[in-house]
């Protein structure tokens, strides 16, 4: 009985989320009551607020008290690539071209340190070499939806604004045409997975909510490269694109 019981719950919580998906309930919405719950698919309260907790849990939905449950509302942040990495020759930030003139805010941290393995391999380093990382977390209209951390070589970049949180018009790509080292190729990889604590916690991510891990690789005319860069990505919140010639 109590495996029907739990599979009928588990049926129910799919309904629902699927509606959500659907646009039944669209964003914003108020969602259905515990008790309209559980007179809908029959079950009890208990089971109903169950069920809620879970939708909430996997950021469907966000209650706030006074007010009931309602749709989570966040327009997707559409992220071309690579249409994206040209803005810096207008004097632009690269994540203009994702997020436009939305509000957003974006807390930097810069310094030196151990290159990992797979840093290292992509500067021509040996592990364990110091390398200068900008560490970037990007809010967009009061949510967290990225983690960044690009790397550099000391050496290359030691005179110039990338040593500051603030780069300037154009970024650090701009920067590093200043110094004849201007990025004119990128490679990015890209792997979904569950988000380490760290993460979870950074990006305040709702339980079951996975991430996008990029890492993008950006290479000078003379195929050296500038830049690692590994970004965590809030999937429930990003859309992809990826454009190509022929």
């Amino acid at each position: 009985m109590q495996g029907k019981q739990t599979s009928a719950a588990a049926h129910a919580t799919d309904v629902l989320r699927q509606r959500v998906v659907d646009g039944v309930y669209a964003p914003g919405a108020r969602f259905p009551s515990a008790t309209a719950i559980s007179e809908e698919f029959g079950f009890d309260r208990g089971t109903a607020a169950r069920i809620l907790a879970q939708l909430r849990e996997s950021g469907f939905i966000i209650t706030k008290p006074g007010s009931g449950s309602h749709v989570r509302t966040f327009e997707p942040i559409l992220r071309v690539f690579p249409n994206r990495l040209s803005t810096w020759r207008d004097g632009q930030a690269i994540q203009d071209a994702d997020t436009g003139k939305r509000a957003r805010v974006v807390e930097v941290n810069v310094g030196e340190r151990p290159a990992s393995e797979k840093v290292a391999a992509s500067l021509g380093l040996a592990p364990g070499d110091p390398v200068l990382c900008r560490s970037r977390r990007f809010a967009v209209e009061d949510r967290p939806v990225q983690l960044a951390d690009s790397f550099y070589l000391p050496e290359m970049v030691r005179a110039t604004p990338i040593v500051y949180t603030d780069t300037g018009p154009g970024g650090v790509y701009a920067r590093l045409a200043e110094i004849g080292h201007a990025p004119v190729c990128f490679a990015e990889h890209l792997r979904v997975r569950m988000p380490l604590p760290t993460e979870k916690a950074a990006l305040d991510l709702p339980g079951g909510t996975p991430v996008i891990a990029i890492v993008r690789t950006a290479f000078d005319a003379e195929d050296r490269c500038v830049e690692v860069t590994e970004m965590i990505l809030d999937s429930s919140v990003y859309e992809l694109e990826y454009r190509a010639d022929l």
